[in-house]
């Protein structure tokens, strides 16, 4: 739990006396107090007012073939707690052309429990290329930000075997070399870390080596340890001049370092682990002793602040027992609590969801049932109850160019603004230098790059909201009837056609205001609102369902923010697409062509169409078969309605009226095939006193086989399933333990299991895992 809370907390602070390097520091207690309380309150203010949602997608797969499914899993999550989160009901989601950025795809998905289980069909008429999934919360998407993070990249192709995944390989002449002093200045006089970063257009590092020169000499030799990161440290003088070299790639030009103050602080981490963070703060001769105070910070709450007095140089060492996994914030301030350096540290990374798989074999032949055991347990071993995401499906479909996971994205990618290079390297704990990379990485952030600083906070003090769960609409009168006083106000029935037992009451109020609530979108893909009053006087209304017009006019303005892959690990994929076998012919296309006939697109409207119809003409048929019949008359017994498309007679009284004579001898007179008038939905629902409004995309259930007895293995019917496995709810019991079973098919290949997911306790996690399919040969 965080040291502060609402206006009970208690905080622990810090006193470092300096008593020297080898002098261990004094660390105690004591009550909160008035100035030191305004640190605390001013930033967990604003962090409550941001109160936003972070979304994540996880896909079945990586790459999908045109007339397939996109099977997703949205976890809508808490900020600060990475829990799940409740406050949003409806998600808006976008299948994104990158070509065109126009939307093939846009629906709405209902939220459970901060969960969306959800799928699209790719039609066989999208283009090749690539594609972005993107989605929308009322509390993750707003008018006043500039970055988008709730984006999935998918690669669409026509068939797997035209899938070429090539890798720019470009000589880039743009070379960007940037240099970033720890606490965020340079000071003339005390020992200084100045990190750097190298990278080129794209945004890509570029592994470099260099000099520092003072007063036109050599002083500091250095190079990148990761990612084109690296740092250095010096004792720069503001009395002597400093530049910098480029030696590799070769470069002819001097860089300037940053702007030496000539009075001022520094702040350098000089160690840490899981328990603690170590800090030298220093200041130089121009400064008299003064009082400072340090704040850490993680996600807008704050877990420790740090009081003493500095007069040359101080340590300050701050346990780290209750803070959680993350970036955390610490932010060094004067007496008058100006912030005067700053530093990002992540902390406890190594603090997880640990995610065990183990199959029942290793191999497996076509058709064969296998039995998966996940077991999930935090650092300590614990067993820990979490909420998975499990795809299993062909390798071949894994996207290499995607360099995304739940962990990286909750972690880093909305933590920090920017994009960022392979962010899957910093928690693979097969990277020797991860942690030092991840410091590197942090270092070069600079000055207000972390979204909870507080200047970010300010500007989303309050947020606007482009989307809502809720759909407002509006019932009004004829002009002349809107100053007079009514007696009562009309109410509206919401319900389902194909669902004629499922019905809501709508209730207005006395602004002549209702509300169609999620409740109401649940009840099925579209939902009919129907106006319960009577004819005279006439009412009319209307509903302002326009979320997705709203999106689309606010989501080109944004940057998403994705990470940037390592080129170096896309290579040529040795997993061969499945061929079929030599006794099954493969079609490219097949023809299916019929008669134009136009239907409506809604049954209900249909049905809504034909009692217009009828209801509407005065037109009949006797039993003579002669439309309008003057000798039978209207009403005479035995007349029917008249079927669109038949060929009618015509009475020889009629024709004498119109022709002014008999028709030419041997021609009996006919009329066209009778027509009724097209009636659009616009009338009809004018007609019946109706609205429509598109409610939640329907879900639908993965298709898996069961081969359990002989007969259903040896069945000739191929199976070629390239995604074998695709569960968005496997939640683990109390002892952190869930059993899946799946069957294979037919494709002999290598398999990749992907298993994603979020702990009661806020831990992240995933894995990957392979096993292979082989055709037994007799």
């Amino acid at each position: 739990m965080p040291a502060c809370n609402n206006e009970k907390y208690s905080l622990l602070f810090f006193k470092a006396l300096l008593l020297g390097w080898s002098f261990p520091l004094l660390l105690f207690s004591q009550a909160s107090s008035p100035d030191t309380k305004k640190l605390v309150d001013d930033l967990q203010v604003l962090s409550k007012q941001k109160s936003s949602d972070l979304v994540y997608f996880q896909t079945s797969k990586g790459i999908y073939e045109t007339e397939e499914d996109v099977w997703f899993k949205c976890y809508v999550l808490n900020p600060q707690s990475y829990t799940l989160s409740a406050q949003s009901k409806t998600l808006f989601v976008q299948l994104i052309n990158d070509k065109t950025q126009q939307a093939v795809w846009e629906e709405k998905y209902e939220i459970k429990n901060g969960i969306v289980d959800g799928h699209l069909y790719l039609q066989d008429s999208l283009q090749a290329g690539g594609y972005t999934l993107t989605a929308y919360s009322p509390h993750s998407f707003y008018k006043n930000t500039s970055e988008f993070y709730a984006a999935r990249k998918l690669r669409v192709v026509k068939k797997i075997t035209e899938n070429r995944m090539v890798v720019e390989v470009t000589k880039d002449s743009v070379f960007d070399f940037k240099m970033f002093p720890e606490g965020g200045h340079l000071v003339s006089g005390i020992r200084n870390t100045l990190a750097f970063k190298a990278t080129n257009s794209k945004c890509e590092p570029v592994i470099v080596s260099g000099t520092l020169f003072e007063n036109n000499k050599p002083l500091i030799e250095f190079k990148s340890v990761h990612a084109g990161m690296g740092r250095f440290v010096f004792k720069p003088d503001i009395n002597k001049t400093y530049y910098v070299e480029i030696s590799n790639p070769k470069s002819t030009k001097r860089y300037s370092i940053p702007k030496i103050q000539t009075k001022g602080m520094s702040m350098q981490l000089v160690g840490s682990n899981k328990d603690f963070l170590l800090f030298n703060i220093a200041q130089n001769k121009a400064l008299k002793e003064t009082v400072i105070y340090m704040r850490l910070q993680v996600r807008g709450e704050v877990y420790s602040l740090a009081k003493t007095s500095l007069n040359s140089q101080v340590k300050i060492r701050v346990p780290l027992k209750d803070v959680p996994k993350g970036i955390a914030e610490v932010t060094l301030f004067n007496a008058n609590f100006e912030p005067i350096c700053e530093r990002l540290v992540f902390i406890k990374p190594d603090q997880k969801l640990y995610i065990k798989t183990t199959l029942d074999k290793s191999e497996y032949s076509i058709r064969e049932k296998a039995t998966l055991k996940i077991q999930v347990t935090d650092e300590h071993q614990q067993p820990v109850v979490a909420h998975l995401g499990v795809s299993i499906y062909d390798k071949i479909y894994k996207n290499p160019k995607d360099a995304k996971n739940i962990v990286t994205h909750y972690h880093l990618t909305t933590q920090l603004k920017g994009k960022l290079y392979n962010p899957a390297y910093y928690f693979d704990l097969k990277s020797q230098n991860r942690k030092e990379a991840l410091n590197l990485l942090l270092l070069t952030q600079g000055w207000r790059r972390y979204v909870w600083n507080e200047t970010n906070l300010k500007e989303l003090s309050r947020p606007k909201q482009i989307v809502f769960d809720d759909i407002k609409g509006k019932i009004t009168l004829p002009k002349k009837l809107q100053k007079k006083p009514q007696q009562s106000l009309p109410a509206l029935i919401a319900y389902n056609p194909q669902n004629e037992g499922q019905k809501k009451i709508i209730f207005v109020d006395s602004t002549k205001t209702f509300t169609i609530e999620p409740k109401h979108l649940k009840m099925g893909r579209q939902v009919y609102l129907k106006l319960l009053a009577s004819q005279k006087p006439k009412y009319t209304f209307n509903i302002n369902d326009y979320a997705f017009k709203a999106i689309n006019a606010i989501r080109k303005t944004k940057a998403i923010n994705y990470p940037l892959v390592d080129r170096n690990t896309i290579k040529p994929e040795k997993v061969k697409p499945f061929k079929y076998p030599s006794d099954i012919k493969v079609l490219d296309e097949v023809m299916v062509k019929a008669k134009k006939r136009k239907v409506h697109r809604d049954k209900y409207l249909g049905k809504l169409d034909s009692i217009a119809k009828l209801e509407m003409t005065t037109d009949y048929v006797c039993k003579e078969n002669i439309l309008n019949c003057p000798v039978h008359g209207p009403f005479e017994k035995g007349n029917k309605k008249p079927v669109e498309g038949k060929i009618y007679g015509i009475h020889w009284r009629t024709v004498y009226e119109e022709h002014g004579g008999p028709p030419p001898s041997g021609i009996i007179p006919k009329h066209p095939p009778y027509k009724y008038p097209v009636l659009t939905d616009e009338y009809l629902m004018s007609r019946f006193n109706l609205l429509r409004v598109k409610g939640y995309y329907g879900k639908r259930e993965f298709y898996q086989p069961v081969y359990d007895n002989e007969k259903s293995i040896e069945d000739p019917f191929p199976d070629y399933r390239n995604t074998l496995y695709w569960n968005p709810s496997v939640i683990t019991n109390e002892k952190g333990v869930a059993t899946l079973e799946f069957f294979c098919s037919d494709i002999n290949t290598n398999f990749i299991g992907n298993i994603e997911g979020v702990g009661s306790n806020g831990l992240l996690g995933n894995v990957l895992f392979e096993f292979f399919i082989t055709k037994l040969t007799d």
